[in-house]
């Protein structure tokens, strides 16, 4: 009996290259700290392309900003008109919070409190803004 052979090893794939080798920084820019690459065959011709969450969210954060003054506002939040728009949506709100950006939040309001802003809901109250 053969054993069946998987896709990939039928392909003759010779290398993983930086992203920034295959595409160019001003045609689908990602962060310094995001990590992305593209596995070639020999001839160069691209085969599969990976992403960490950050390249991914930065290649389709590149798109959906072409298409934000190209559609109405009911077209770029559809599923279906705007795919990139609604996978950053859905992955952004599974990513678990970043610790330096909710310590700075924290910061925020303590420092409010010390300069003795007044929050906006007593402000509401007191202008009777709100019933």
């Amino acid at each position: 009996m053969t054993k069946k052979k998987s896709p990939l090893t039928k392909q003759t794939i010779n290398q993983l290259v930086q992203w920034e080798k295959i595409v160019p920084k001003s045609v689908l820019p990602i962060e310094k700290t995001s990590r992305a690459g593209v596995i070639v065959d020999r001839n160069g011709a691209p085969h599969f392309f990976i992403f960490d969450v950050f390249a991914l969210l930065d290649v389709l954060s590149a798109i959906d900003e072409k298409l934000v003054d190209r559609l109405s506002t009911e077209a770029y939040h559809s599923k279906t008109i705007n795919p990139a728009g609604w996978l950053i949506d859905h992955i952004e709100e599974r990513l678990p919070l970043n610790p330096v950006y909710i310590q700075s939040l924290r910061d925020a309001i303590t420092d409010a409190q010390k300069k003795g802003w007044i929050p906006f809901n007593v402000i509401e109250q007191e202008l009777k803004l709100r019933s």
